[in-house]
């Protein structure tokens, strides 16, 4: 079985190597990509989730909270009644903010100064950004009639990114973002290649069962593909300054299970396709709505609520959670296995569907 495999693999290389152009194409373009894009990506914030800790209890904190609850930037205001119950919402995101109201906050108001806390996400720079510009026009407009206005000071700390560097944020999420066009154009080609060529009857005919066929086109585009992301993982870390704080096995673990994920879905479009153009359709028809719908676009939380649970069905969606967590916050593995299952779910789904589509031209 190994001998016939490696030589499957070697074909498969060699078809890969030859093919210059479609080589160009998946190559060359995502390093580009990788530099001009993280310059180039600026997005829209709204429905904003934030946490309150309100410590004052006076009628001028009152006030405050109630312009927040008002205001159409703000999509939920939930309240905890400790520091480290607001730093789980965030590290868990289910906030983008954590206010802090201090206990003197009235009583410091009206001798002339008073500050107000706000921590944010800092895995999420420029939407944290543009939260903090929201928040303070807020707090502005809550107090413009007062003349301590001015002396209103909010001290604002950004977790995991402590100086909402964008490279911090975007470069991750391209990390993720290139890799899957990689993975789910060289893929895709393999299979719709051998028909054009007129050389995929002769590998059903060849003494390899389908799971060796399958193993055959996958391993090649899966290597190439890590290999890939290799280097644009030395871009974002040596390049951009990205830092890596979490652990590098757990890294590529990650991006070794959502690799398996999009070649088996790019192996599943290439099986139903007849010639490489149509491959090339049916992976846009994948890859556009994965970044669409994924939240490298545009936050999930902006998005109506009957399509939210769609987004489920993107892989790309828990790859950048993933290598965000992995990259600025040093997720543990229990954590990231809750993004690795789907993922690799996705992975086998696809592969088997495949296999049988083997099966069926072989009967």
């Amino acid at each position: 079985m190994l001998q016939r495999l490696l030589a499957l693999i070697k074909k498969e290389i060699l078809a890969i190597k030859n093919d210059k152009k479609s080589l160009m194409v998946v190559i060359l373009p995502p390093l580009v990509q990788v530099v001009i894009f993280s310059f180039a990506a600026t997005l829209e914030v709204k429905n904003i989730d934030l946490v309150l800790l309100n410590q004052d209890g006076s009628q001028k904190s009152q006030e405050l909270i109630r312009n927040f609850q008002g205001s159409s930037y703000i999509k939920s205001l939930n309240f905890v009644k400790s520091y480290e119950e607001g730093k789980e919402k965030i590290d868990i995101q289910d906030a983008i903010g954590f206010l802090v109201i201090p206990s003197d906050f009235a009583k410091d108001l009206q001798n002339g100064s008073s500050n107000i806390q706000l921590i944010l996400d800092g895995r999420r720079s420029n939407t944290s950004q543009i939260v903090e510009g929201y928040i303070n026009q807020i707090i502005l407009n809550s107090f413009k009639k007062d003349e301590n206005i001015s002396k209103i000071n909010i001290i604002s700390r950004n977790f995991y990114n402590p100086n909402l560097d964008n490279f911090w944020w975007i470069v991750p999420s391209l990390f993720g973002s290139i890799s899957m066009v990689v993975a789910m154009l060289l893929t895709a080609l393999s299979i719709a290649r051998e028909k054009e060529l007129g050389t995929f009857e002769q590998i059903l005919v060849s003494p390899l069962n389908s799971f060796e066929i399958l193993l055959g086109k996958l391993l090649p585009a899966l290597i190439i593909s890590i290999v890939e992301s290799s280097f644009i993982l030395f871009i974002a870390i040596f390049l951009f300054g990205v830092p890596l704080n979490g652990s590098i096995w757990l890294l590529y673990l990650s991006v070794i299970v959502f690799l398996f994920s999009m070649s088996g879905i790019g192996l599943f479009i290439s099986s139903i396709s007849n010639t490489q153009q149509q491959a090339i359709l049916g992976s846009f028809v994948v890859m556009l709505p994965s970044f669409l719908l994924s939240g490298f676009a545009t936050p999930i939380s902006n998005m109506p609520s009957w399509l939210q649970p769609f987004t489920d069905l993107i892989p790309l969606k828990y790859y950048l959670e993933l290598i965000k967590g992995v990259f600025l916050k040093d997720i543990s593995f229990d954590i990231a296995l809750n993004n690795l299952t789907p993922m690799f779910l996705f992975g086998v789904i696809s592969l088997y569907g495949t296999i049988q589509f083997f099966k069926n031209k072989r009967s």
